[in-house]
C-alpha cells in the first residue's frame, strides 16, 4: 500500500474517533446549512442583477435611459455583496461598474476600477481572471474613440501582461487571440514588421492546437502586406481568409472579408471582380438588422471608384447619391466619407464647381472631426483632391494636397498611394522646371514601384488569380452537378407520384362499393341507435332537473347553516358582554373566532354557484379583516402571500380553523406588552398536488421547553392537520413558525 493510501486511512480513522467524542450539534448544522443557503440565494440575485444591468449596458447604442438602468441593477447587486462581505461579487461589481464607465467614456476612474480588481485578483491568487480583466481593459484602450499612438501602445502594455499569463497558464489560445489583437495595434501604429512577426506566431499557435478560424489573422495579415505594398501577398491572404470563413460557415464578418479581397483586385486592376465582390459586401450588409453605417459609405466610396474605373461614371454618381437619399449620414466622419465619394464622381461628371465644393468640405469634416481613426482616410482626400487640381492644371494647390497626403508617419498610408503621390510630384514639379526635386520624386516613385511590381511577383499574382479562377470553375461545376441531380430526383418523385395517385385511384372504388355494401347493413341499427338515443336524452334530462334540484337543496342547506352559526355568534358576543371573568372571555371569544371562520366558508359556499369549493385567497384576507376589526391591533402587521388555490369546504374548513388558532396565539402569546410585529401568512402550491401553509410572526417564539401536548388551541391545529392528512411542524425562526403540509382534495373527482 502506498504512502498516500495509508495517510487517507489515518485521516478518515481520526475524523471518525473525533466525531465519537466530540458529537456534532444537529441545530449548529442546521443553522450553518441555512446561512450557506441564504448566502447562495444572495449569490444567485446579484448575478441575475448584473446579468440584467448589462443587457441594458451592451445595447447597440448608448443611450442615458440605458445607462441609467444598468447603474441601477450595478448598484442592488453591489449592496448585496457588500451585506454579504463576498470580496469576489463585490469586485466582480466593479468590473461591471468600469464596463459602465467605459461606455460613459469616463476612462480615467474606469482604469482605476480595473486596477484596484486586478490588485484583488493578483492578491489572491485568480490569475485567469486577473488575465481577462487585462485582456478587457486593452481591448478598451484599443477602441477608446479619441484613437491615436499612445493609447494603442496603453493597449499594447495590457495585452503583454494578459499574453504573459495566459501563457503561464498554458491557454494558448486565449494568448494567440491577445497577440493577434496585439498585432493589430502595431499595425494601426505602421510598425508592420512587427505586426507581421507576430500574426505568424499567432497562426502557429492556431495550426499547433486545432483552432479553425483563421479568417480574422488572414484578414490583418492581407492588410499588412498591402501597407507594404506586397499585392501578390494581400491577394493570397485576402483569398485565404474567404477560404476559411467558408469552411467555417462564420459569416457574421463577410462584408469586411469581401471588401478585403475587392481591395486587393482593385490595386491589380481586376476592376470587374472588385465591383463584383463589393456588389455582394454591400447587399450582405442592407440585409442586416442593425445597419453598419461607416462600412456602407466606405463600401460605396470604393465601388463608385471602381464603377468609374470601368467607364460607368453616370452609374457610380447615381450609386452613391441612391446611398445618400436612402441612409442620410449623421456623424462627421460618415459625411466625409461619402462627400468624398461624392466629389470625385462629380469631377468624373464635369461637374467641376461642384466636385471641388464637395472635395474642401470632405477635408473640412476629417479636419474637424480630428479622428486618429481615419487617418488612411484623410490621406486618401488630400491624394483625391491633389488628383482633382493636377487634373485642371493648378498645379501649386494639386502640390500642396499631394504634400499633405505623405505627410503621415511610415507604414500607416499604403505604399501603392504613396508611390502614386511621388509619380505626380514628379510631373508637377517638372512642369514647372523644378527638375532637381522632380528627379527626387521620380526615383522615390522608381524604387517604390519596383519594390511593388517586379517579375517574381507579377508571377505569383498570375498563379494565385489562376487557382482562384479553377477553384470559382469548381464550384460552379458542383453547384451544376447538384442542379442536375436535383431535377433527376423530381423527376423521379414525379413519376412515383403517378404511380401512387393510380393505386389511390384503384383503392378508392373498391373501397366506396365496399362501403355501399356496408352502408345498407348498418342503415337499420342506425334507425334501432336513433330510437334508444332518444330514451337516453330524456333519461339526462331527468338527471339534469335532479341535479338542479340537489343544488338549489345545497344552497338552501348553507344558507340556514350561515343563518344559524350567526344566531350562535350573536348569542356568544351578548354573552362575552355580561363577562368579567377573563378566561371565560377569552374562551368565548376564541369560540367567536372559530364560529366567524365557519361562517364566513358558509357565506362564500352560498353566494358561489359551485357549492364545492372556495377561493382561498380572498377567504383568508377577510379573516384577516376580521382580526383587525376585533381586536385592537395597530402594532401589529399581517402580511399575506396566497397562491390562487380552490379547496373543498371541508379542507377550507380545517384551513379556517388553523389560521384562527395560529394567529390567535401569535397575538395573545407572541407580542408581550404591546410590542410591535408582523404576522405573515403564506400559502403556496407545491408539486404533486400539495399545498403548504405557514404562519410566521416575529415576535418572541415559543419556549424552550415548549410541549405540543400542552395547550388546547395546539392541540386543535395539530387535530386539524390530522383531519387534512398532512403533516404539522411548529419551529422557531426569528418568531414562532407553524406550518401545515397536505395533499389537496381533487374536487372534480370528487
Amino acid at each position: 500500500m502506498s504512502r498516500c493510501c495509508i495517510a487517507k486511512l489515518w485521516f478518515a480513522f481520526f475524523f471518525i474517533l473525533i466525531g465519537n467524542f466530540y458529537p456534532v450539534n444537529p441545530q449548529a448544522v442546521s443553522n450553518v446549512d441555512i446561512t450557506q443557503k441564504k448566502h447562495s440565494l444572495i449569490s444567485q440575485k446579484i448575478n441575475k442583477l448584473l446579468d440584467h444591468g448589462a443587457e441594458f449596458l451592451y445595447k447597440p447604442e448608448s443611450l442615458k435611459i440605458d445607462m441609467d438602468s444598468a447603474r441601477a441593477n450595478f448598484n442592488r447587486a453591489f449592496a448585496l455583496s457588500n451585506k454579504i462581505k463576498d470580496q469576489n461579487l463585490q469586485n466582480k461589481c466593479l468590473v461591471n461598474f468600469a464596463e459602465l464607465l467605459f461606455e460613459e467614456n469616463n476612462y480615467p476612474k474606469a482604469i482605476e476600477n480595473c486596477q484596484h480588481v486586478i490588485a484583488y485578483y493578483k492578491k489572491t491568487r485568480q490569475y485567469k481572471k486577473e488575465a481577462d480583466l487585462w485582456s478587457m481593459l486593452g481591448k478598451r484602450l484599443f477602441w477608446r474613440p479619441s484613437r491615436n499612438f499612445k493609447t494603442f501602445e496603453e493597449a499594447t502594455v495590457c495585452f503583454d501582461k494578459a499574453a504573459l499569463l495566459y501563457k503561464n497558464l498554458n491557454k494558448l489560445e486565449d494568448f494567440a487571440y491577445i497577440l493577434k489583437y496585439k498585432a493589430d495595434a502595431h499595425l494601426n501604429q505602421g510598425r508592420l514588421d512587427l505586426a507581421e512577426k507576430e500574426l505568424f506566431v499567432v497562426l502557429t499557435i492556431y495550426k499547433k492546437t486545432g483552432y479553425k478560424k483563421l479568417q480574422f489573422t488572414y484578414d490583418l495579415l492581407a492588410d499588412v502586406y498591402r501597407l507594404k505594398g506586397d499585392l501578390g501577398k494581400s491577394l493570397y491572404y485576402s483569398l485565404a481568409c474567404i477560404k476559411y470563413m467558408e469552411k467555417t460557415k462564420d459569416f457574421v464578418n463577410a462584408p469586411d472579408f469581401y471588401e478585403q479581397l475587392a481591395i486587393a483586385y482593385k490595386d491589380l486592376h481586376k476592376h470587374d471582380l472588385s465591383i463584383e465582390l463589393l456588389r455582394k459586401a454591400i447587399s450582405i450588409l442592407k440585409s442586416k438588422e442593425e445597419l453598419d453605417y461607416t462600412n456602407l459609405y466606405a463600401f460605396t466610396d470604393i465601388l463608385s471608384k471602381e464603377l468609374i474605373e470601368v467607364k460607368k461614371t453616370k452609374e457610380a454618381l447615381k450609386q452613391v447619391q441612391n446611398t445618400i437619399k436612402e441612409y442620410p449620414p449623421q456623424k462627421n466622419t460618415d459625411k466625409a466619407i461619402i462627400y468624398g465619394s461624392l466629389a470625385y464622381c462629380y469631377n468624373k461628371n464635369n461637374k467641376t464647381k461642384l466636385a471641388e465644393a464637395k472635395f474642401t468640405e470632405t477635408i473640412n469634416l476629417y479636419e474637424k472631426s480630428n479622428s486618429p481613426m481615419y487617418i488612411i482616410d484623410i490621406s486618401k482626400a488630400y491624394f483625391e483632391f491633389g488628383k482633382f487640381y493636377e487634373e485642371h492644371k493648378n498645379y501649386d494647390k494639386a502640390k500642396f494636397n499631394f504634400q499633405k497626403s505623405l505627410n503621415f508617419s511610415a507604414g500607416i498610408v499604403e505604399l501603392s498611394q504613396v508611390k502614386e503621390a511621388n509619380l505626380y510630384l514628379f510631373k508637377i514639379d517638372s512642369a514647372k522646371g523644378n527638375y532637381i526635386t522632380a528627379i527626387k520624386y521620380f526615383q522615390k516613385y522608381k524604387d517604390l514601384n519596383d519594390s511593388i511590381f517586379n517579375e517574381k511577383k507579377n508571377k505569383q499574382i498570375e498563379e494565385l488569380q489562376i487557382l482562384y479562377g479553377l477553384e470559382k470553375k469548381e464550384k460552379e461545376f458542383s453547384a451544376l452537378k447538384l442542379n442536375m441531380n436535383a431535377e433527376k430526383e423530381k423527376t423521379l418523385k414525379a413519376q412515383n407520384t403517378i404511380k401512387l395517385g393510380i393505386c389511390i385511384m384503384v383503392f378508392l372504388l373498391v373501397s366506396i362499393l365496399l362501403f355501399w355494401i356496408s352502408y345498407r347493413s348498418k342503415k337499420k341499427n342506425n334507425e334501432l341507435l336513433i330510437s334508444q338515443k332518444n330514451e337516453i336524452d330524456q333519461k339526462n334530462e331527468t338527471l339534469q332537473n335532479l341535479v338542479k334540484e340537489k343544488e338549489s337543496l345545497m344552497q338552501e342547506i348553507h344558507h340556514r347553516v350561515k343563518n344559524n352559526l350567526q344566531i350562535v355568534m350573536s348569542l356568544l358576543n351578548s354573552q362575552s358582554s355580561t363577562l368579567k371573568n377573563k378566561e371565560a372571555f377569552d374562551a368565548i371569544q376564541k369560540s367567536q373566532h372559530r364560529l366567524y371562520a365557519i361562517s364566513l366558508l358558509h357565506k362564500k359556499l352560498y353566494r358561489t354557484d359551485i357549492v364545492r369549493e372556495i377561493e382561498m385567497e380572498n377567504y383568508i384576507n377577510d379573516l384577516l379583516h376580521n382580526f383587525r376589526d376585533t381586536f385592537d391591533m395597530q402594532q401589529i402587521i399581517f402580511e399575506a402571500a396566497i397562491d390562487s388555490l380552490f379547496l373543498d369546504e371541508a379542507q377550507a374548513v380545517s384551513v379556517g380553523l388553523i389560521l384562527n388558532e395560529s394567529i390567535t396565539n401569535a397575538i395573545k402569546y407572541g407580542f408581550p406588552e404591546n410590542q410591535k410585529g408582523t404576522i405573515s401568512i403564506s400559502m403556496k402550491s407545491l408539486e404533486n398536488f400539495k399545498v403548504q401553509l405557514q404562519i410566521k410572526d416575529n415576535g418572541i417564539g415559543f419556549p424552550k421547553d415548549f410541549d405540543v401536548s400542552e395547550t388546547l388551541g395546539i392541540n386543535l391545529i395539530s387535530g386539524l392537520a390530522h383531519q387534512l392528512d398532512g403533516e404539522v411542524s411548529f419551529f422557531n425562526d426569528n418568531g414562532a413558525v407553524v406550518e401545515i403540509q397536505f395533499i389537496k382534495n381533487n374536487i372534480s373527482q370528487k
